[in-house]
């Protein structure tokens, strides 16, 4: 008995073509189906500290908050915080606030250097630093570090053009200063200055063996 001889390479190759075509075209009659996401709740990372004390954190993410691709280095972590009507719609936000998290060694050049430093990116006078550090707000992280939060959102540029704002914590403790940062339009800021601060006082800051 003779046994048949498979069909030529390219017969095969046509007809794979044609069933993943077909496949394909049937997936996309389909309706997409949404994606619904919530952040992990807590996180832990080892610090990137410049200098000798290392320490580890822990963060409860406010809801709609999401993870930025890590590509600062100076960075702990980075994050898109939308409107907060808009977490649960799915949709996106284009003037979400861009939230860092930072943490240097020892007082990281003082409190009022640092707070020099932000009027400096949104175009305010540094001579609005004592008005900006005497309005803090005290905060205290879930581990007890205590700090301040500064608020530039009612500060006017020196330009008087500039849309843009900071809130910001700074708190130092024990050889080591943590910043959070938030940045962008000052109507979104102040939408989400509540969760910022729910942010900063979920922190868990731990210091690790040397």
């Amino acid at each position: 008995m003779s046994v048949p001889k498979p069909p030529p390479r390219s017969v095969l190759l046509t007809t794979l073509a044609a069933v993943i075509f077909s496949a394909g075209l049937t997936a996309c009659q389909k309706d997409p189906q949404p994606h619904h996401y919530r952040e992990i709740a807590f996180k832990e990372k080892n610090g990137s500290m410049l200098g000798e004390v290392p320490i580890k954190m822990a963060w409860t993410l406010p809801d709609g908050w999401v993870d930025q691709p890590e590509g600062d280095p100076l960075r702990v972590a980075g994050f898109l915080a939308p409107s907060p009507e808009l977490a649960h719609t799915g949709e996106m936000d284009p003037q979400a606030v861009d939230v860092s998290l930072v943490q240097l060694a020892g007082d990281a050049g003082g409190l009022d250097a640092n707070v020099v430093r932000w009027l400096g990116q949104i175009k305010i006078p540094a001579s609005y630093a004592e008005q900006a550090i005497a309005a803090a707000k005290p905060i205290q992280t879930a581990t007890g570090q205590k700090g301040i939060v500064v608020d530039f959102t009612d500060m006017l540029s020196g330009d008087m053009t500039q849309s843009k704002s900071i809130i910001g914590a700074i708190i130092q403790s024990n050889g080591y200063t943590v910043f959070v940062k938030a940045m962008g339009e000052k109507d979104r800021l102040v939408k989400i200055k509540p969760q910022l601060l729910q942010f900063c006082d979920s922190l868990k800051i731990t210091e690790t063996a040397k």
